[in-house]
């Protein structure tokens, strides 16, 4: 598979719609991405698991068919996938909790704000190096930067312009023009650094990713960098224990599920590609799946908006 690159038909390169439509093509296009999410909002994370305001629903427990032992055994990663049978959720489940409070202007309710950079109209980071972000802040805020006994934090980004939804049709231009928010607590239940008394001892500003902060602080916001604190505890936060079978892959692929969770106008698009590109007959027994580098990530590439590519792209022949 191929991501789509061909100029936007009849319409100017240098124009706000050519950028808005070359930002689309990105983001429903990116092999690595658009497959995952729509696997993730159809498979993983189905509706019938959240309650009617969005929030997973705690009140019945879900009947899963019953399986052999061996087929138990075999699929033990799925106790960090959602849906569990034995934890009602895993990972994502607990990642889903922590994130939707029931209350979020509770004074005890605290934040970690992921702040755009100074410069972000200009920034040109791709949708995987966001995700990567995103995971790393995520696990900075549920563990409180190595200190989950101190609590946790909830992630929430501003509303500052997200790069890749340049010229949104389907809302603001932020990240929520194409992902479901990352919580349902509002940037007005954060203390506004802006407004507030500089003295204040609710609100920190990081001056650099590993900064150290007090833990009672109510709002912490990230420095200004492009980087992230690197989390060594990245699991006692779940109260799901942890042993040799399972690796640091699970909670990024569980941070990652998370935050690309499409919204459904997007999920449709990608769904419709999907259907046109694969075959009605393919057969997923005798099938090979070649990841192939194509689009930004390619030196010489004509996406406007985007970073210089990183490295040379074989031609199509050497992968086939």
């Amino acid at each position: 598979m191929e991501a789509k690159t061909s100029p936007n038909r009849g319409t100017p390169n240098n124009s706000p719609r050519a950028s808005s439509l070359t930002q689309f093509r990105m983001i429903v296009v990116s092999v690595t991405c658009a497959t995952l999410v729509s696997v993730v909002n159809n498979i993983i994370m189905p509706n019938d698991r959240l309650s009617s305001s969005g929030n997973r629903s705690h009140d019945t427990p879900q009947k899963y068919p019953k399986t052999s032992k061996k087929l138990t055994k075999d699929q033990h990663i799925n106790t960090f996938w959602w849906p569990s049978p034995e934890e009602y959720g895993g990972i994502l489940g607990k990642i889903h909790h922590f994130q939707n409070p029931s209350d979020c202007s509770a004074p005890s309710t605290k934040f970690f704000v992921w702040r755009s950079r100074s410069d972000n109209e200009n920034d040109t980071r791709g949708l995987t190096a966001w995700a990567h972000a995103a995971s790393s802040h995520m696990l900075h805020a549920l563990t409180d930067a190595d200190q989950p006994g101190a609590g946790h934090r909830i992630l929430i980004n501003d509303d500052k312009l997200f790069p890749m939804a340049k010229g949104c049709e389907h809302g603001l231009e932020t990240r929520e023009c194409y992902f479901e928010p990352l919580t349902n607590c509002k940037l007005s239940d954060v203390d506004d650094y802006e407004t507030a008394d500089p003295k204040s001892s609710n609100i920190k500003i990081l001056s650099k990713t590993d900064e150290e902060y007090d833990r009672n602080v109510r709002t912490l916001y990230t420095s200004d960098s492009l980087w992230f604190r690197k989390v060594k505890d990245m699991y006692s936060w779940t109260g799901l224990g942890f042993n040799s079978q399972h690796s640091t892959i699970h909670m990024t692929a569980a941070s990652l599920a998370y935050y690309f969770r499409v919204k459904p106008w997007l999920r449709k698009e990608i769904d419709e590609r999907l259907r046109r590109n694969i075959p009605l007959d393919l057969n997923p027994q005798r099938t090979i799946g070649v990841p192939i580098r194509r689009s930004d990530k390619c030196r010489r590439h004509a996406i406007e908006g985007s970073a210089p590519g990183e490295m040379e792209c074989p031609p199509l022949e050497e992968y086939l």
